[in-house]
């Protein structure tokens, strides 16, 4: 007899009492106790078959009797079993719980879907049956040769044992080793996720300091222009009753109007951090007209032809103080003609507003101060500290300059402010 002509009741696996494989047979080779073996001869006589195997010049004799659908008596010469067909399923793939790699101490084998990898050869999957849910066995071919292995489970945990070229024993990878790049994966994604949350947390952090840190700004700045208008609306209304009192009504009628126009303005802006440079002007223009009723000047307000007087602005209420302090504090002191001048450029990335008068200069006035004749001029004392805060608070590089111009010129007498303000905030 051929293989192929072995009957197809008898082709597959038989487990014995203990319910292990003790028999596989197939077309190109049978397996005995974990041994695969070639068929050598077949021969079949009555209801017995008689096989001669072969493996590695080594011969076995074994034959195999009443034969059903059911059992079978394999007789191997020295003992005689009876063996059952159970019905399990023969799959063409490892099941999923072995993939992965197996060691030994000094090789190792990976297993994929339908084929095991070792030193480097592919060996594919020709028969797998299992019996329970630890121990399989497997035919395994490679370049025309067949190679049985089968899987234990023990208290130390799951085995390998096969028979390439010699029987070597391998050791499932434990769980960590298996799942040690999906760990480190995992945990450096978690620490990317939390790392971008707590970035993100923090810039939110920031950013909710430093919109509190703008509010507490501009209430300062307010506050600093709500006691700048009291200041110079004071100053205005001294003029004005000075006028009453000296029974210039017709003049104090038109003064009061451009006084009340001029409050209108200074209200309007006192809520604004930026005006358009117009508006300031206009401020300017009625505040030294006022200015005028009670001391003798002339003033003169130049621009530079290129300022765009409407998209321009600049920080309100700004200006006037220094203005002030050019009237109050310098042109008062002399005799003669008085005069301020009052001029905006544009240099780079900033607005320079120039205020220049002809007084007793920054020198003698603050002499005076340190004596005690005068008082210190508060609102200039308040519109420096806005420009500390406006820097704060606009992260600008806005600044003051004050000369007195005598040092330039002995000849000469008076003070020049220059005020240098970011067009853009």
């Amino acid at each position: 007899m051929l293989p192929s002509n072995l009957p197809e009741t008898l082709l597959g696996s038989w487990i014995d009492e203990k319910n292990n494989i003790s028999l596989i047979l197939r077309k190109d080779y049978l397996v005995i106790d974990n041994e695969l073996w070639y068929y050598n001869e077949i021969i079949k006589e009555n209801e017995t078959i008689y096989f001669t195997a072969v493996r590695n010049f080594n011969v076995k004799y074994i034959h195999i009797s009443e034969i059903d659908s059911a059992s079978v008596l394999l007789d191997e010469g020295y003992k005689i079993r009876k063996l059952t067909k159970p019905n399990l399923n023969v799959v063409q793939s490892f099941p999923k719980s072995m993939f992965g790699n197996w060691y030994n101490s000094k090789k190792k084998l990976k297993i994929l879907n339908n084929e095991l990898v070792y030193l480097d050869k592919h060996y594919t999957l020709d028969y797998f049956i299992s019996t329970d849910k630890t121990h399989n066995y497997f035919v395994l071919y490679n370049e025309g040769e067949y190679y049985f292995c089968y899987n234990f489970k023990t208290n130390d945990g799951r085995f390998l044992n096969t028979n390439f070229s010699e029987e070597i024993i391998f050791k499932e990878e434990s769980f960590i080793s298996k799942y040690f790049l999906v760990f480190v994966t995992v945990c450096c994604i978690s620490l990317l996720i939390l790392g971008y949350y707590l970035f993100k947390w923090k810039i939110a952090l920031a950013k909710k300091k430093e919109v509190k840190k703008r509010k507490f700004i501009e209430m300062q700045l307010k506050s600093f222009r709500s006691q700048m208008n009291p200041h110079f609306l004071f100053n205005a209304l001294s003029a004005i009753q000075n006028l009453i009192n000296k029974g210039h009504n017709n003049k104090a009628n038109h003064y009061l109007t451009e006084f009340s126009q001029l409050m209108r303005l200074t209200l309007d802006k006192s809520e604004k951090g930026l005006v358009p440079l117009l508006d300031e002007i206009e401020s300017i223009k009625k505040y030294l007209e006022l200015e005028k009723l009670r001391f003798s000047f002339d003033y003169m307000i130049h621009l530079e032809s290129e300022i765009d007087l409407q998209q321009t602005e600049i920080p309100a209420m700004l200006v006037q103080p220094f203005v002030e302090n050019a009237i109050v504090h310098g042109l008062v002191e002399v005799s003669g003609k008085r005069k301020l001048s009052i001029g905006f450029k544009v240099d780079g990335e900033n607005l320079i507003c120039l205020i220049r008068d002809n007084g007793i200069g920054i020198k003698a006035s603050l002499a005076k101060r340190v004596n005690g004749f005068r008082r210190e001029s508060f609102g200039l004392k308040l519109a420096e500290d806005r420009i500390k805060l406006i820097n704060e608070s606009y992260n600008a590089n806005a600044n003051i300059r004050i000369t007195d111009l005598s040092e330039l010129d002995n000849s000469k007498t008076g003070t020049l402010v220059e005020i240098f303000i970011p067009i853009w905030y």
